[in-house]
């Protein structure tokens, strides 16, 4: 049996869409309220709807055409000898002579990410890994001087 409730045709091909990724496919039908200055439970029903279907939209996703590590397993602090190394030695920075898509390749062999022919997957990888870092409370809160566990910030410094 039908809802009480039936979903706006509309919104529910915007969720169609979201899900199937097929945005440019077809050509969409666009509603109107009539009389929309006496609807307003409609249009807030329709902005409700809207905001609904972009809170529980899928993230986004991204096919490597080879192998890639699991952002996840980057994350994972690195052995005390390794971070040891990384308090004295000098990081690749934009002093060094190197060509850009080098000093990529440098800074995704220190960060364990594989490159393969071209940079635009490992670049990524990086900035995908850079955002994780970003986004962690943990981490933040050691940017903060809030206590923490232990572990140090590692190649990112402060943020």
């Amino acid at each position: 049996e039908p809802a009480p409730t039936q979903s706006a045709p509309t919104v529910l091909t915007l969720q169609l869409r979201a899900t199937t990724k097929s945005s440019g496919v077809q050509p969409m039908l666009v509603r109107s309220i009539e009389h929309a200055d006496k609807n307003a439970r409609q249009i807030n029903s329709w902005v409700a709807s809207i905001n609904d279907l972009h809170r529980h939209k899928p993230a986004p996703s991204v096919r490597y055409s080879k192998p890639m590590p699991d952002i996840e397993s980057l994350m994972q602090i690195w052995p005390a000898k390794f971070e040891e190394l990384l308090e004295t030695a000098r990081l690749p920075d934009a002093e060094l002579s190197l060509e850009l898509a080098d000093l990529v390749r440098a800074m995704c062999a220190i960060l364990d990410i594989p490159v393969y022919s071209s940079l635009t997957e490992s670049l990524h990888v990086l900035f995908t890994l850079y955002s994780e870092f970003k986004a962690n409370v943990h981490f933040q809160n050691q940017l903060e001087g809030l206590p923490d566990d232990g572990a140090d910030g590692g190649v990112w410094g402060p943020m």
